[in-house]
């Protein structure tokens, strides 16, 4: 589920236990974690204003096998003792379930499942919604969760919701029964997601299908939930086509989550499968057609169009790389992209960005920029991908959800890329949010997490002025690890 982030580190008083939204406090640890940074991408595409003139094809989704080399840590379970969180009346309009609900066309009679269902908060809505005749099967890890849905099934009347205690290697719900499951801000914290799928796979009847809503990377929707409780298309995507399930859609019209719907790989429904493709295998496959401009400091402006007639899904990675002419600043992205291209024509698309070279002016709508992909750069490719996903404690001490924001991103590719000092860049890092000293300190805890010595960088020469004073405990103990 949604656990908020804020402006600096997130108190711990709650983890393990809760994850209701808590004001960064500057009570908190470091936990590092490593994450593998290998990339398959060896092909460079030219773009910019030059565009592929391609042929259409009926291939299926080609491999993405890029992304099998990131390595994602699942987020902590959420406790029983946060049930309250689960059910509080800003929900609704924050994820408009009913909405959801009726993308799902359940009818009375349907056998449904709510994986991970913690207060049951979709499963009450759904038992409605298949009644008469219908069951939902409402699951979980945490018998004391369930024990809090029974209690508030009871209270509203119904009588078509089963308990089911799962286990975090197995949902344990019947084979081949269930007409639709619904994992709602779960999946991202299932610590064994491959026999999970798995036991999924198995309980769902032949024509069956999956919803799984997961708060957003790419975007800045979902900028408010830790790094570790937000996906991106392109890890969902890649992650359940290898256990076998295949995208039948995806829905955006929520404020800040995917809805994506999965059926198993060869299934029997009728609908079309949406394939999906990796930009650059895209182009490389002459599907579509690309051209590139400069829009800001913080994105860039891309024009995209499919050759053929069918829907599809193009997904790009953290890190890609946009490089500019005539001198100006080269951009990359800061996350990975999507975009879904289901109609004729161009379609704009917007990626998130940060510049390269401090000393060059930002590329503008009236340069062209050329896409190439992330191995350009692999040290800003491997900070930019800690942003994506960066977590972090030392041993069992509390977490801290460094800030997501720009000043701090940028401030890591300067330090990883050109070796830049803090005085040089301090007054470009100083935003309404996040003052240059704590920008810079977080942007160090990244830059090591990449796996880069930060003691030899310029800007550890101002560790003293960077450091001293400043509030957080849990960049106070980073400083202390990398001083002993």
């Amino acid at each position: 589920m949604d656990r908020t982030e804020g402006s600096f580190v997130t108190s711990s008083r709650f983890r393990g236990d809760l994850r209701r939204p808590v004001p960064y406090s500057g009570s908190a640890m470091i936990r590092l974690r490593r994450a593998t940074m290998s990339h398959g991408l060896k092909k460079i595409f030219p773009i910019g204003w030059v565009v592929f003139l391609v042929a259409s094809s009926g291939a299926t989704s080609l491999a993405q096998t890029d992304r099998a080399d990131r390595h994602r840590v699942p987020a902590e379970f959420m406790s029983y003792r946060g049930a309250d969180w689960l059910e509080r009346t800003e929900r609704v309009e924050q994820e408009e379930p009913d909405r959801v609900l009726d993308m799902m066309n359940l009818s009375p009679g349907d056998v449904v499942a709510d994986v991970g269902c913690g207060s049951g908060y979709y499963a009450r809505r759904m038992a409605q919604r298949v009644a008469p005749g219908g069951t939902v099967f409402c699951e979980d890890i945490q018998p004391e969760m369930l024990q809090i849905m029974r209690d508030r099934a009871r209270e509203e009347g119904l009588t078509n919701v089963e308990a089911i205690l799962g286990t975090p290697t197995d949902p344990q719900l019947p084979a081949g029964e269930i007409d639709w499951v619904i994992i709602a801000d779960v999946y991202h914290e299932m610590s064994e997601p491959e026999p999970m799928l798995a036991g999924i796979r198995r309980a769902l009847a032949p024509t069956g299908r999956v919803a799984l809503l997961e708060y957003r990377v790419e975007d800045g929707s979902g900028d408010q939930i830790k790094a570790d409780h937000v996906m991106s298309t392109r890890q969902v995507v890649f992650e359940w086509q290898a256990a076998g399930f295949e995208l039948e859609a995806l829905h955006e019209f929520l404020p800040s989550q995917h809805l994506f719907f999965f059926r198993v790989t060869g299934g029997e429904r009728q609908d079309p499968v949406l394939a999906d493709y990796d930009l650059f295998a895209a182009l490389d496959a002459r599907l579509v057609e690309v051209e590139a401009r400069g829009a800001d400091d913080e994105s860039v402006s891309l024009r995209i169009r499919r050759t053929g007639t069918d829907p599809i899904l193009i997904t790009s990675p953290v890190g890609m790389y946009f490089q500019a002419s005539n001198g100006k600043r080269d951009m990359i992205a800061r996350r990975d992209g999507w975009v879904i291209l289901d109609e004729e024509g161009w379609q704009e698309w917007s990626i998130r960005t940060v510049g390269r070279q401090r000393d060059r002016d930002l590329p503008t709508s009236n340069d062209e920029l050329t896409v190439r992909p992330p191995s350009i750069a692999p040290a800003v490719e491997a900070v930019l991908y800690q942003f994506q996903v960066g977590t972090y404690t030392v041993g069992n001490s509390p977490t801290l959800y460094p800030p997501r924001t720009h000043v701090v991103e940028q401030a890591a590719v300067w330090i990883a890329d050109a070796d830049e000092s803090y005085r040089d860049m301090e007054s470009e890092i100083a935003g309404p949010r996040v003052p240059p000293q704590y920008a810079t300190a977080f942007a160090l805890v990244f830059v090591e997490q990449a796996g880069i010595d930060v003691t030899t960088r310029r800007v550890w020469d101002d560790r003293q002025t960077i450091f001293r004073g400043l509030r957080d405990q849990g960049l106070n103990i980073w400083y202390q690890l990398q001083t002993q």
